[in-house]
C-alpha cells in the first residue's frame, strides 16, 4: 500500500468520534458510495505537490453527504467564494463542479466524518483535536506543502495544533488576517471562512486582502 493509500484506509476505518459521541456524528465509509479519498473536497481540488493546504470545517452533515452521492452540491456557495479567493491569490481554479488536476491547491476539512442534525449544527473541539492528530498531521506529512491556511475557527484550531503554533492566539477572530512560520518553515495563514456565516464575521474585502497575501507568500515560494 502506498502512502497515499494508506491515509485514505486510515480515514476510513477511523471510529475514534464516532464511538465518543455516540447519534452526533458519522463515519463517511459506512456509505457505499463514499470515495477513495483522503478528503471529499479533493473531488474539486486535490493537488498531490500543492503550493497551498486549505483547511476548511466539514464537509456538511448525514443529509447533505447522502443527497449528493460523497460529493459537493455544484451551487454551494463556500466554494463559489472560495474559488473567488483562490483567484485573488493568483490562482485560476475550476468551476467547483469540475475536478482540477492542474492547479496546485489541496483542499481539506478539520473533521473528515459528517454531522448528524443540522447543517450548521455544532462542532465539538473534540472532534477537530482527534482529526487534527491522526489525520491531518499525517496529511501535511505527505503534502509537504510550503503554504497552509486555516479557515474559520475550526480550520485554524486544526493548523494551530499541527503546527504546534503556541504563541499564535487561540481565537480566530484575534489571529484572522495574520501568518506565522512553524519551526519545520511552513507558512501558516489564519483567514475567516468563505462561507456565509463566516463572512458575518469578517467582511469579504477583509477576506481579499487576506488572500493577496496569501498569494505573495505563495508567489514567493514559486521564485
Amino acid at each position: 500500500m502506498d502512502q497515499y493509500s494508506a491515509l485514505v484506509a486510515a480515514r476510513k476505518a477511523c471510529r475514534i468520534c464516532v464511538e465518543r459521541s455516540p447519534g452526533k456524528i458519522r463515519s463517511c465509509a459506512e456509505f457505499d458510495f463514499d470515495p477513495d479519498v483522503v478528503s471529499h473536497w479533493e473531488a474539486w481540488l486535490g493537488h498531490k505537490r500543492p503550493k497551498l493546504l486549505a483547511v476548511g470545517q466539514d464537509f456538511g452533515n448525514v443529509g447533505y453527504f447522502v443527497r449528493n452521492r460523497g460529493r459537493d452540491d455544484p451551487y454551494n456557495q463556500t466554494n463559489a467564494n472560495l474559488r473567488k479567493l483562490l483567484i485573488e491569490a493568483g490562482f485560476t481554479a475550476t468551476d467547483p463542479a469540475e475536478l482540477d488536476r492542474d492547479t496546485p491547491v489541496f483542499l481539506t476539512n478539520s473533521i473528515l466524518c459528517i454531522k448528524e442534525g443540522p447543517m450548521d449544527g455544532a462542532v465539538r473541539s473534540s472532534w477537530v483535536n482527534v482529526c487534527a492528530d491522526k489525520h491531518l498531521h499525517p496529511l501535511v506529512r505527505y503534502l509537504k506543502p510550503p503554504v497552509v491556511v486555516g479557515m474559520g475557527s475550526c480550520g485554524w484550531r486544526a493548523v494551530r495544533q499541527v503546527f504546534a503554533l503556541d504563541p499564535a492566539p487561540e481565537r480566530i477572530s484575534h489571529a484572522a488576517g495574520s501568518s506565522w512560520v512553524s519551526a519545520g518553515g511552513t507558512r501558516v495563514f489564519a483567514v475567516g471562512h468563505p462561507g456565509p456565516q463566516g463572512l458575518t464575521n469578517r467582511s469579504w474585502p477583509q477576506q481579499v486582502a487576506d488572500w493577496r497575501r496569501i498569494g505573495q507568500a505563495v508567489s514567493a515560494v514559486r521564485g
